[in-house]
């Protein structure tokens, strides 16, 4: 049975950045990426327990830890200014320094607990909303929740909206405010850069991705690969065509491959097509590259599909190599000059028409690993679990680092009656550990 724990709200106020935004930088363009990015956020859960030699709450560090948390953020908001607005269109922010939701709250029982035995509807306490903000849909921006635990330990959430950016720019956020907060001398924050000079934003309705769907529908379970365990994967991924399969595309190819199996033992045996969305991120690899102070998205849909007979372990790792290598010699090219409108919207139109196909089964598939989610230190250590919060659709894959950097966290999402039969699934089982403790 899982355990029960309170959170109390002890503080609650909007941070304001410490300086304010100049006119001439008042709208914050969004770009046509942003446009068909999803209208849902990303929480993102950075856990640090209390390593000191105090076993029980300390109230005058987690103060002290609070004060530096919101001096930090006042700080980093005056940097990263389009944060602290609102979103005024679908094609803009209006940088009115009207700043983030900053909350506190006080949970009754230890960090090793919920280590123990994470449970994914309790975790859902520790995440800000913006119906607890009270601004459910002109609010902030930013959303940050800082947790502190009777042992001393502390879970921060932060929680942005997908059209304001892809994880790299959540990454560039985050590790911008913990750099502030334990005064790095390193620390160097350039103006935020608008990508709206490269892909304008069009008068179109944002409706692409934007089902809305009741999450309480669509279990998510959390896959733990150890780095023994992707070893042996990678070693059965093996061909003569791909001889050196990388640990995303052996885990993306066996999760892929089991909700095939878990889609059709549901349907009574009848295995329709399988199509695979492969959100691939392109900064690094225009010409020139962009610049890491570039806020938005810049991903691009790389879509897989399988034939009726064509879904074994081998051939899936295959065709994630050939997809990704096709767009990486393709389409990147195509996402340059005048060419870059027309080829967004031909690849988004491409996956849309897709997911709305009823003889293929859509996944979507996303890697957060390499993205620098475990450099966040804020001065009292880097995190040593990262989590991510609810889903609003099914058939959702989402791949992180495990904390040492070599394993990998699969956060799989499809609906009940599928789930039953994927977390059984023994090939899965072979390699993965399901919704397991946290390994500090």
């Amino acid at each position: 049975m899982a355990m029960e724990f309170i959170v109390e709200t002890i503080h609650k106020e909007t941070i304001k950045p410490s300086s304010p935004t100049p006119p001439s930088l008042k709208i914050f363009k969004l770009s046509l990426l942003d446009q068909f990015a999803p209208s849902m956020r990303v929480p993102l859960i950075f856990w640090y327990p209390n390593d000191t030699d105090a076993g029980d709450h300390d109230f005058a560090k987690a103060k002290e830890k609070s004060h530096r948390l919101k001096e930090s953020l006042s700080k980093t908001l005056a940097c990263l200014y389009p944060f602290a607005g609102r979103i005024s269109s679908s094609s803009s922010i209006e940088c009115n320094d009207e700043g983030v939701y900053y909350v506190e709250t006080r949970v009754n029982c230890h960090l090793q607990a919920i280590f123990k035995q994470p449970d994914r509807e309790l975790l859902r306490k520790l995440i800000p909303t913006q119906f607890e903000s009270g601004e459910e849909t002109t609010g902030p921006i930013v959303l940050v929740k800082v947790n502190f635990f009777d042992c001393g330990g502390m879970a921060i959430c932060i929680s942005n909206p997908h059209k304001t950016g892809d994880v790299s720019t959540g990454s560039l956020f985050i590790n911008s405010l913990a750099a502030m907060a334990r005064g790095s001398s390193e620390l160097v924050i350039s103006e935020p850069v608008s990508l709206s000079t490269l892909f304008p934003p069009m008068d179109i309705p944002s409706v692409v991705y934007d089902a809305h769907f009741n999450a309480e529908k669509f279990p998510t379970k959390r896959l733990v690969f150890d780095a023994s365990k992707i070893l042996m994967l990678k070693a059965e991924a093996v061909s003569a065509n791909v001889p050196q399969p990388t640990r995303v595309q052996a885990v993306t190819a066996l999760i892929w491959r089991c909700a095939i199996d878990a889609a059709t033992s549901n349907r009574g045996g009848f295995r329709k097509l399988s199509a695979l969305n492969l959100p691939v991120s392109f900064r690094k690899k225009l010409n020139p590259p962009l610049p890491e102070n570039c806020i938005g998205n810049v991903i691009s849909p790389c879509v897989v599909q399988t034939t009726d007979s064509e879904y074994g372990l081998q051939v899936l790792v295959l065709k994630l190599r050939n997809g990704v290598r096709e767009f990486n010699e393709k389409s990147v090219k195509n996402l340059q000059g005048i060419s870059a409108i027309p080829t967004i919207l031909e690849s988004v139109k491409a996956c849309g028409d897709l997911f709305k196909r009823d003889d293929i089964d859509f996944y979507n598939c996303t890697s957060w690993c390499r993205s620098g989610l475990y450099e966040a230190d804020f001065g009292w250590g880097k995190p040593k679990w990262v989590s991510t919060g609810d889903y609003t659709m099914p058939n959702v894959f989402t791949l992180m680092d495990s904390s040492n950097g070599e394993g990998i966290e699969a956060w799989v999402s499809l609906c009940e009656a599928e789930m039953v039969f994927f977390e059984r699934n023994k090939v899965l089982l072979r390699y993965a550990s399901v919704d397991p403790s946290v390994t500090l």
